[in-house]
């Protein structure tokens, strides 16, 4: 936090000033109510706006709080023109609470070298921005809600940054906004697409000569804009993922080199007009070969003469366990493209099953086979007294008694409830899903001081108990209306 140490009057372009190091940072007050700031200059007009005072230099570091007689504000926003050609600026550091970056904010900045980050919060980054900051290598881009980057060809954010050769995007970016790097024309450009990206923006890379080699867009892209990638002329491959939906207008027009694609979405994506407008005339188009005909007789695929089946057919689905100690996995295996896999995880005992590494807690679970893909089950060693216990003849869920039936060790069978969903086969030592099974949503077992042993639907319609402990165990039924419970007593062979 700074302390204001002058202040001036609103003749000039600024409300008040805060002195640091060796030099001032002037705002404007945009929003009393919520105590909000912009840092602009000290002049309303111009493009040099620092005339008659010391400009910054060096490392230009700001504040994310600044205190003005008896308030404290936050400053949210860099002006337009802020440090238009303030050339001795070597580095940029700006806080998290910064959501807008004004019109050639930063332009001219020659001075200013290595990486500029562009912050989680930024929301829009106005045109000409970082126009001309000569000495930038690379660029961070981590702002998962921008909307706004520079608006036009003309006026791209990250317009003559001749050192520019490397843009990484952080791991929360899921759409790349309109405009965001059109006409970068450098010969040398590394690109890093996060898994996770959804979204890629009108003109995003549109003349970027800089694009070359394969482009292989990452599994969760799902829209490409109009001429997005519009004259790359040294494109010469692109691998669209199973999930696209929409290509736009001339979004790869006139890329010249482009000889292949190959798209792994089994339904034909919608392709607007011209989308491939300009490649060459024989590119191969491999596809899913169980979906070839379907893209040979969809609107905007039919114009592209050499499709071709993908090869293999076959795909290998690889499934496996966070820890082999914990718990197994099935599953695995080559399959066809298009073919619907079922994967199933099994804890041991004394462990749960927590679900998938890509959020998906079914189990059994069903996949569509559609590229190569590694599924991992994640377990964990359960912990005692976990959601179910039994005390003093009564079960209790998180604390709370529940309605419960008990099968004793006499008992060969004995349905749960009125509609026979699940039995305790004491002959067969396991638990047998009964004819209502259709209606269980989810089931959980546990031993008798609350330790999760098995969590989801058994494939084959039954667990086996028989290298289990003997002693009493808990199951659990989800059904859509209500849970149910059942205390048993397994006694293991002999």
């Amino acid at each position: 936090m700074l302390l204001l140490v002058a202040s001036s009057t609103v003749a000039w372009a600024y409300d008040f000033k805060v002195q640091v190091h060796d030099y001032a940072l002037y705002f404007n007050i945009i929003d009393a109510d919520e105590r909000a700031v912009e840092v602009t200059a000290p002049l309303a007009e111009g493009n040099n706006r620092w005339a008659g005072e010391v400009p910054p230099a060096g490392v230009l570091e700001i504040p994310g709080e600044v205190v003005w007689g008896d308030r404290t504000y936050h400053v949210v926003a860099i002006g337009d023109r802020a440090f238009y050609g303030c050339s001795d600026i070597t580095a940029l550091r700006l806080p998290p609470s910064i959501t807008d970056i004004g019109a050639y904010a930063f332009s001219l900045c020659t001075a200013m070298k290595g990486e500029v980050t562009i912050g989680e919060n930024i929301v829009s980054l106005g045109r000409s921005a970082f126009f001309g900051c000569s000495g930038i290598t690379s660029v961070r881009f981590d702002a998962v809600a921008c909307q706004f980057m520079g608006g036009s060809r003309s006026s791209t954010v990250f317009g003559n940054c001749r050192s520019l050769n490397k843009v990484t995007f952080g791991p929360k970016v899921k759409r790349i906004p309109d405009y965001a790097f059109t006409g970068m024309n450098l010969l040398k450009f590394e690109w890093d697409f996060p898994e996770g990206l959804e979204y890629i923006g009108d003109y995003a890379f549109a003349f970027c000569s800089s694009i070359y080699g394969t482009l292989t867009l990452p599994s969760t892209t799902r829209h490409i804009g109009k001429q997005a990638f519009t004259q790359c002329h040294d494109l010469k491959a692109v691998v669209f993922p199973s999930r696209i939906e929409n290509i736009g207008h001339r979004a790869f027009y006139q890329c010249i080199n482009l000889t292949r694609m190959t798209v792994y979405a089994l339904v034909p994506p919608a392709v607007e007009p011209d989308a491939f407008a300009g490649i060459r005339a024989m590119a191969a188009i491999n596809v899913p070969c169980v979906s070839v005909d379907r893209y040979r007789e969809a609107e905007g695929w039919g114009k592209l003469r050499n499709m071709k089946p993908m090869q293999p057919c076959s795909l290998e689905l690889t499934v496996r366990s966070n820890d082999t100690s914990a718990g197994s996995v099935m599953g695995a295996g080559h399959y066809r493209i298009g073919d619907t896999a079922i994967l199933v995880a099994a804890c041991k005992a004394g462990y749960s099953f927590q679900g998938w590494a890509d959020s998906v807690s079914a189990n059994p679970r069903r996949v569509v086979v559609t590229d190569t893909t590694t599924y991992t089950a994640l377990f964990r060693r359960a912990e005692v007294v976990h959601e179910v216990q039994y005390v003093h003849d009564t079960v209790y869920r998180d604390g709370v008694q529940t309605i419960y039936q008990t099968v004793e060790a006499n008992d060969m069978a004995k349905p749960l409830g009125q509609q026979d969903m699940i039995v305790y086969n004491r002959a067969n030592h396991r638990l047998e899903l009964g004819v209502a099974r259709r209606d269980i949503v989810s089931l959980a077992l546990y031993d008798d001081v609350g330790r999760c042993i098995f969590t989801g639907r058994p494939l084959l319609g039954f667990i086996s108990m028989r290298n289990r402990p003997s002693g009493y165990y808990i199951i659990r039924l989800t059904t859509n209306d209500q849970e149910h419970y059942l205390r048993f007593y397994h006694m293991k062979n002999k």
